[in-house]
């Protein structure tokens, strides 16, 4: 079996019941090692699975690989060095570009990790906190990086703020747009700023022709090819998960033109309030 983010939700059932048993996939991206990673350690499990995915989660990791380490990720603190560290090791792969090329990769793939990270820190209200990894595919010459929780959800979140919210294919859809906030968060008296997060992401990922799938509770909102696509779920997965797939030969713009045009440049005082 191939287990990827394009068919994530045909394995959601083996995270059910304590199940223990994941088998020896043929193929499995990082989005199910996270997920691996996350229930074992929610449920408090000893778990079985083969073949590549083992190495991931069960063995020490060594340098070299095409793969990241799993991360725990249960604060802001160290986030920065969690990122730099991810990053590094993608970079490693990319070599050969110019270094122009490896400057925008490397500030766009730094960016995407530690606003996924703070969504974590932010929002998940976990006691394991959330996991992370990032793995380069050099036959598709492309980056995954996964974030997984077990906490509340975005329904719950947003309904923290936006009381007509109906149900989590709207949850989700909400957080990818620009403004919206649902921090439980203060400081100062004010709202803490979580920088702009999934809205940033999706921002990127049209930019550069890549694909996302985000999954909380009981849906999954996939964006690929330019179109949604909303499943309803019979084996819910208790929390959250984002995993998006990032091209690197479709890398046109600096971070410094995206951050101009996408993230400060329709902002004025009114609007500068933390963002999901």
């Amino acid at each position: 079996m191939n287990i990827t983010i394009d068919n994530i939700e045909n394995y959601l059932h083996l995270f059910q019941d304590k199940n223990r048993s994941f088998g020896k996939p043929t193929w499995a991206e990082p989005i199910y090692a996270a997920m691996i990673r996350a229930y074992q350690n929610d449920e408090e499990l000893d778990v079985e699975v083969g073949g590549y995915t083992r190495q991931m989660i069960l063995e020490q990791y060594k340098e070299g690989k095409s793969y990241t380490p799993i991360e725990c990720v249960s604060s802001r603190q160290g986030l920065e060095a969690i990122s730099s560290h991810l990053t590094g090791i993608m970079m490693h792969n990319f070599s050969r570009l110019g270094k122009t090329d490896q400057r925008d990769l490397k500030d766009y793939l730094q960016y995407l990790f530690i606003e996924l990270m703070n969504n974590i820190a932010d929002h998940a209200y976990s006691s394991v906190g959330g996991y992370t990894m990032a793995q380069y595919f050099k036959d598709k010459q492309k980056i995954q990086f996964v974030a997984v929780d077990r906490g509340v959800g975005f329904l719950e979140n947003m309904l923290l703020n936006f009381r007509g919210v109906a149900n989590e294919e709207e949850a989700i859809m909400m957080a990818l747009e620009k403004g919206i906030t649902s921090t439980r968060q203060k400081m100062y008296q004010h709202e803490k700023n979580a920088g702009f997060g999934l809205y940033a992401m999706f921002e990127i990922l049209k930019l550069t022709g890549g694909k996302f799938v985000i999954i909380s509770n009981d849906t999954l909102v996939r964006y690929r090819n330019g179109n949604f696509t909303t499943v309803k779920l019979s084996h819910p997965w208790k929390g959250v998960i984002v995993a998006f797939d990032f091209f690197e030969a479709k890398i046109n713009y600096d971070m410094d033109y995206f951050r101009r045009e996408y993230l400060w440049g329709s902002l004025n005082k009114e609007d500068d309030e933390d963002y999901f």
